[in-house]
This record gives C-alpha cells, structure tokens and sequence, in this order.
C-alpha cells in the first residue's frame, strides 16, 4: 500500500516539474507587470517539487549514528562481510557521510566496494553549514568567558575573528571549532567556485588514500595560529577527475559519498526485502568531533526512515548517548524517534568486567544450581544493567537491543571459507595473531552458557536471548535481520510520512502560486485557460486514465461474449451439443439390449427396403476408426465456431472500451480533423505531425478493430483433428485401431467388456473431454494473441497521450482551433494557473 502511494506523489512532483519546465525561470523579467514575488514563488515551488521526487524515488534509507569508539566503523565492516573495505576515516575530528547501496550477488564470493561517488556542498550548502558553525562557535565563545561573537557576513572578517580569538584563549574545545572553520572556509576560498554542487566517480585506491585523513596536531593548546595549514592554491575551473591530492585538500566540502557494496547472498540474504541503502554517519559525541560533520549527519538525519543507535559497550553509561538522542529529537520535532531506532551495544565484548569482580560474578552465576532469574542476573551484574538501561532509553522494545561484536562476527565468517576473505590481509593477520580474540571468545563462551541458563528458567527471556545471539557470531546476523524486518514493517510506511510531508509543503507553495496568480488577475490580466483548453486537457487526461486502467487488467480475464460468458465456455457447450447429437450413438443405444450391444444385419423385406449401399453410413461403429469421421467434421465446424465468436468478442471488448470513453471520443472526433496534421507538421515538426496522427487513431478503439481481427487471422493456430483424436487409429506402426466387443471381426478369445452401454458412456466423455481440452487451448491461445495486439497498440497509444500533456505548446495549439483567444496571454502565465490547481489525489496522479 505505501509503495503505491509514494508512487503517486512521484508522478505528483514530477507533473510539477514538468510544467514549470515550460515556464521561464525569472518571470518577472518577461513583463513588467509580473510582481518579483513570482520568481521566488517558483524557486520554492521548484525545490518543493525535487524534493518530492528526490524521496519518493529513493529507497529507504538506515542511519547508522553512534557514539565516538564504539566500533561503528568496524560493524559496518562486519555488516557488509569485509572488515575494511570502506574507505572510512578514523580520524576523529573529521569524518563524510557515506552511504552504502548494497547489490547482492550469487555464489559464496568477498565483498567487493567500488564505484565511488564524492558529492560535493552546494554553495547554498556551504553557507548553510557555515551558519551552523558559527552558531556553535557563538555558543562556545560564550562557554570560554570570551566577548559575545559579533555578527560576521564575510569570509575575511570570519577569518580575521578566528585568529583574533584563537590568540584570546586556549579553550580546548573551542580551539578545536576555530581550526575547523578556518580549514571549512580555506578550502571554499580555494575549491569552492570550482567545485560546490559537482560530484566525481573516483577508484578504490584513491578513495582509500584520499578519505583517509592523517590526524591534525592533538597539542592544539601550544598550537599558533599560524601553524594551521595554509590556504591552497585557487582552482580556476572544475576539475575532469579527482585526483587523491586535491580529494584530501577539498575534503571539508564533501557532503556525502556513496559506495556501492556486492556482498554474496550467503553473507547476507536480501531475497524478497525492500531496498534499502546504509548511511554511516561520522561518529559524534567526543570534544573533538567536528561541527561540520554534526551538521551533516543531523541534515542527513532528518531524511533516514530507520536509525541504528551504537553504543560503547567499553564505556557503559556515558551520557554521549543523550546528547546523540537530543540532537536527533532536535532535527525531528513532533516524532516519536523510538519508533524508528534499533539499538545496538558496540565492544560488548570489551564490557568492563574486570573492575568490581564482575567476572567472578559472572562464573557463579553461571555455576548456580538454581534458576536464574533476569532480574536476579542484571542486579547482580551492575555493569549490565547500566548497558541494558541506556539501550533501553532509546526504545521500548526489548527486542530491537542487540549486544555486538563485530571482530567475532568477522572470525566466523573467516571460519566459514578460506576463499572468501574476511578483510585485508593485514586484517585477517590481526585475526591469527595468538591471543588477539583470547577474551573475546573467553568471554563469548560464558554468555553462552549464562544465556542458556536464562532461557531454561524462562524461554521468553529478552536477556537470554540477547546473549544467545551474541554468542553465536557476535549478534551480526541477528541485526541484519532486525534491520530488513524494521524497513519492511516500519521503514516504508515512515518514508511515506516523510514524502506526504515534503508532498503537503509542495502543497503550500502552489497554495501561494495561487495567491500571486489571483493578485495578477486582479489587475485585469486573464490568467485562465480558455474553455476549449480546459476541455481539451481533460479529454486527453482521462483517455490517458480509461486506456492505462484497461491495460492493467488486460490479461486478467479471458475473452468474453455480449452475455458476458467466457468464449471458451461457450464454444466448449457447442463442442458438448454436437458429439452429443451424433448419430453414431443413437445407433448404438438403438442396439443396447440389457446392457449389451448386437449387431444383426438387414434380412428379408428390410433389407430390400433400406439397404442404400454406401450412400448414407448407417451402420454400427464396431472400431475406433469409425469415430473419427464425425469426430474431424465436427472439430472443423467448431474451429470455424470459435473463431467467429472470437471476432465477435474482439468487436464487443473494443465497443465496451470505446462507449466507457464515449464523451472524450465524441469531443476529440467533433474537434480533431485529419487536415489539421499537415499545419501542425508545418508550425511544429514531424515529430508532433505523428503525436496528431496516433491521436486520431486512439480517440476511439472501434478503428482498431480491423486491423485486430486480421492480424490474428494470419497469425491464428490451425487445428489438427487426427493430432487430437483420442482413439487408437491405423498408423505406420498398427494394422487397425481398437475393435470393440460387439463387432463381428472381434476374436472370440480376447477378453471383453462387461457392459457395452457403460463403455460407449465412457467412449463419449473420452471424446468430449479431450476435445474440448485443444479447443480450449486453442481458444485460449488466439486470446492471448487479441492481448498482444491490443499491448502493442496501448503502447502506442498511451505514451502519445502522455507526450502531448508534457507538449503545451502543441496542446494549446490543438484545443485553439480555428478560434485562438482573442487576448494575446503569455502561455507560460496559463500554465501556472493550471499548476496552481493540481494534487496529488486528482485522477491523473493517482491512477
């Protein structure tokens, strides 16, 4: 249901933008008497509309957003089945948005990353950040005791602001910010005129070396200001590739980069899932995360229809995680977040056992004779309880809690083949290295056996199975199927919202179209279509609506006559009438005496009397053979049946169409005339010349019943009456057919039937239902034949309907006649008077 829906408010946004491609961009400089208003209007209008489409179109997207260390980069390598195969920075000061579109492959093979794409900031972006950066500059200039920021319009007095309070004050966190800004603003200075608003397919090795940031200097409280890095060298034009140089120095203007990943259907099964694409937002919540990267991930944010929440598992209860949730609740005002987040526990194999004995808590636990209980387990287990507890902050249900640890999950699937690689060589070398999982899997193996001590105490238990899951890859195939049922059950019904949303705000903006376009009008401007081209507009728009419904059940039911039965039914019941009324078993039944049939010849008078030699056959079959004359006659009487009552309901289908189209086919047939083609060819093109002529044809489907019935004339299936007889016959390889009991030729030795009246019933039902099984086929074949033709011409048709609402010139010119409108209105002015009044629950959107 939701996927129909987002269907209709693409074709919605897309309507939009279609019309406003016939309309200049800045209006106001066409007239005079057109208010600047207007231009701004459709800018609003434009954006709105892209927006609209921008969502509907997309898949649903899973933000990936966790607290600094928590291990994000390295589940997400675990995720895909290839520890380092994202070109993700480490480097905790700066980091991109990186979107992950997965593309499954067959076959148990490592996961390959290419096809790199870096987009850039706009330059409406660019300032947007800015802003942003300034406020949390202000915000922290307060917190170091400084004076108030001042109001800062230009680069240079940015600039000059930042080194003035960099000398002020060596605040640590506000130092951080003032090195950020001027590095953001040095490479706008440099690459921004060049390079905002591009994008660039770069390879793997650049990727990694160029989005793999070395660490800026750490002592930044001794750091001066002139030690931060210069400004680059102006770039005149944009570049034609990107080399791993100029990624490195432009990195501050990246917005997103999006990755393609094949993963291998046996690492991670998407058959029959929603598509969904992974957004690995830069890690946030340590003093020095950068104010860019926040205002990225949070802009980001707003567009994710499923959020994975990662917390440290190392570092149990930090209050980072609230201040990630704020930030988020911020960028969605008025939503209940916890519906969309899934929660995951990173490093939960380096939770802090260690400290205040917990270990030892753990193995006696373990080593208790009796039950188990949860809440037993987490109060005794502190360190537990304050990880299931900040987990629980950020959703009410127990089963969106995952408790992770990507390295086991990467070693199980290093066990599972040698041939698929797990990472890098120098990742997988980390793996063997002796002791390197030692804990981990010490550790492993104790929340297993406590989790099977839970789960036999109470098999509903959440914790047991929390733990269960960890322990058999570290929980990452449970979260990948915890993240495939929540786009499926939640996802696309929240990127509904957010596309009706973005559809309603597109919905305001023509609201103020149409304020503007009624202050026009009051100034004695016409700004309405003419009535002709009002009429005109809606004949061709439902046409376009009649034929595409059509089309959509074409195929669904079979041919139908005027009684609305089914042309197989009816010539089956003819086919059934016929063998019925045979001679052949008026004969035999004549003969049937007590069940048994016997054959007597004519003797004495009645010989003489009606004995006509060979002229009529009246004599008793007594073998298969003698069936099939009247079985060939009466095939050949159908096959002509069927294809006539095949023809008839052609010409019924088509005039059934046609009179549910009858006002829009009487409008168009009264205003359209075949001379009209040659002016059009002349004022428009060869091209519209043939938009008129389908027009013609497709305004009533009676003309195209011709070339319907004779095309499947020449196409139609013969029928073989000796390839459908279902009795034995003379053939290359058998003297005679079958010979029945009551026939003379029988040999009295071979064994015979019991009752001849029971077997001629049975001979009958054999004939009628094998004949009638080919001449259902047969029917069925040519109706299948009548759909193609009728595909074949609605794809014609349907698209030139659909061409000639996009063509407004063209359809002014055909709805004006030989009557134009007396007062000369520009085109584009009636175009968005039409715009104005279009939904997205009008007819021509939602069918």
């Amino acid at each position: 249901m939701e996927i129909e829906q987002i269907d209709c408010f693409k074709k919605y946004g897309e309507l939009i933008l279609e019309k406003l491609n016939s309309v200049p961009q800045y209006p106001s400089k066409q007239e005079d008497w057109i208010p600047t208003s207007l231009d701004d209007c459709l800018v609003r209008l434009r954006e709105a509309a892209e927006k609209t489409v921008e969502l509907a179109t997309s898949p649903v997207r899973i933000g990936i957003m966790g607290e600094f260390s928590s291990g994000k980069t390295l589940l997400l390598g675990s995720l895909i089945g290839y520890a380092d195969a994202l070109p993700i920075s480490e480097n905790p000061t700066t980091g991109n948005v990186t979107a992950i579109h997965i593309v499954p492959q067959s076959g148990f093979v490592t996961t390959q990353a290419n096809n790199f794409r870096v987009e850039y900031l706009s330059h409406e972006g660019v300032n947007e950040c800015l802003q942003f950066m300034l406020q949390e500059a202000g915000r922290r200039t307060t917190a170091a005791g400084l004076p108030p920021m001042p109001a800062l319009h230009i680069n240079k007095d940015i600039l000059n602001w930042c080194e003035d309070t960099w000398n002020s004050s060596k605040n640590l966190e506000l130092r951080y910010l003032l090195r950020e800004l001027v590095l953001f603003l040095r490479a706008y200075q440099a690459y921004g005129e060049a390079m905002c608003g591009g994008h660039y397919q770069i390879d793997a090795v650049t990727a990694r070396e160029g989005l793999q940031l070395t660490e800026q200097p750490m002592a930044i409280q001794t750091l001066r200001f002139e030690d931060l890095p210069p400004s680059h060298i102006r770039l005149p034009s944009p570049p034609q590739r990107l080399p791993t140089k100029l990624l490195q120095n432009s990195f501050p203007l990246i917005r997103r980069v999006d990755i393609e990943v094949k993963i291998s259907r046996e690492i991670w099964d998407f058959t029959g899932a929603s598509e969904f694409v992974l957004l690995d937002f830069p890690g946030l919540g340590a003093a020095n995360s950068g104010a860019r990267d926040t205002f990225l991930s949070l802009r980001e944010l707003a567009e994710v229809q499923t959020i994975l929440v990662l917390l440290n598992g190392k570092t149990p209860g930090s209050d980072r995680a609230n201040k990630i949730f704020t930030m988020m609740q911020q960028q969605r005002p008025g939503q209940d977040l916890k519906d969309l987040i899934l929660v995951g526990v990173g490093r939960f194999d380096q939770l802090p056992l260690d400290s205040e004995g917990y270990e030892r808590e753990l193995d006696r636990l373990i080593e208790s004779s009796r039950l188990l209980d949860e809440k037993d387990v987490l109060y005794k287990l502190k360190v537990l309880q304050t990880t299931i507890d900040a987990a629980s902050a950020f959703t009410t249900q127990q089963d969106r809690i995952v408790l992770l640890s990507p390295l086991l999950g990467l070693a199980e699937l290093a066990k599972r083949s040698t041939n698929v690689k797990a990472g890098s060589p120098e990742f997988l070398a980390n793996l063997d290295y002796p002791n390197y999982l030692e804990r981990s899997k010490r550790l492993q193996e104790k929340w297993q056996l406590l989790s099977t001590r839970l789960l036999e105490s109470d098999p509903r238990s959440s914790l047991g199975k929390q733990l269960s899951y960890f322990a058999q890859d570290g929980s990452v195939a449970k979260l990948r199927e915890l993240m495939q049922n929540h786009v499926a059950n939640h996802g696309l019904k929240q990127l509904y919202q957010d596309t009706q949303r973005a559809a309603d705000h597109l919905l305001q903006q023509q609201e103020h179209l149409k304020n503007i376009i009624a202050e026009i009008h009051e100034q004695g401007i016409p700004t309405a279509d003419t009535q002709n081209l009002i009429e005109f507009r809606a004949a061709i728009e439902n046409l376009d609506k009649t034929y595409r419904n059509f089309q959509k059940t074409l195929g669904k039911e079979p041919l139908k006559d005027r009684r609305d039965d089914m042309v197989s039914d009816v010539v089956k019941d003819e086919l059934i009438f016929k063998i019925l009324n045979w001679n052949e078993w008026t004969l035999l039944f004549n003969k049937a005496h007590n069940g048994n049939i016997t054959i007597a010849e004519f003797k004495g008078a009645a010989g003489k009397l009606f004995d006509r030699g060979n002229r009529v056959n009246s004599s008793l079959p007594t073998k298969s053979e003698d069936f099939y004359p009247a079985f060939a006659k009466t095939v050949k009487e159908l096959e002509n049946y069927a294809r006539d009552r095949i023809h008839q309901a052609v010409v019924d289908l088509l005039s059934k169409l046609s009179q549910s189209i009858g006002a829009e086919r009487d409008y168009l047939q009264e205003n359209l005339h075949p001379e009209m083609e040659a002016d059009i060819e002349a004022n428009f093109g060869i091209e519209e010349a043939d938009i008129f002529y389908k027009l013609l044809l497709g305004c009533d489907p009676n003309q195209w019943q011709e070339a319907i019935i004779a095309e499947i004339n020449t196409k139609e299936p013969s029928i073989a009456p000796e390839m459908m007889f279902p009795l034995a016959r003379k053939d290359e390889k058998h003297n005679i057919g079958q010979i029945f009991d009551w026939s003379p030729e029988k040999s009295q030795d071979l064994p015979r039937t019991g009752n001849h009246q029971l077997f001629v019933l049975r001979l009958r039902d054999e004939i009628i239902a094998c004949a009638s099984l080919h001449l259902v086929q047969y029917v069925s074949e040519i109706n299948q034949q009548v759909n193609a033709e009728l595909e074949g011409i609605l794809d014609q048709v349907i698209p030139t309907l659909q061409n000639l609402s996009k063509k407004e010139a063209l359809l002014r010119y055909i709805a004006a006649g030989d009557s134009p409108s007396k007062i000369a209105i520009p085109a584009w002015l009636q175009i968005l008077s039409h715009l104005s009044t279009i939904s997205y629950v009008q007819d021509n959107v939602n069918s």
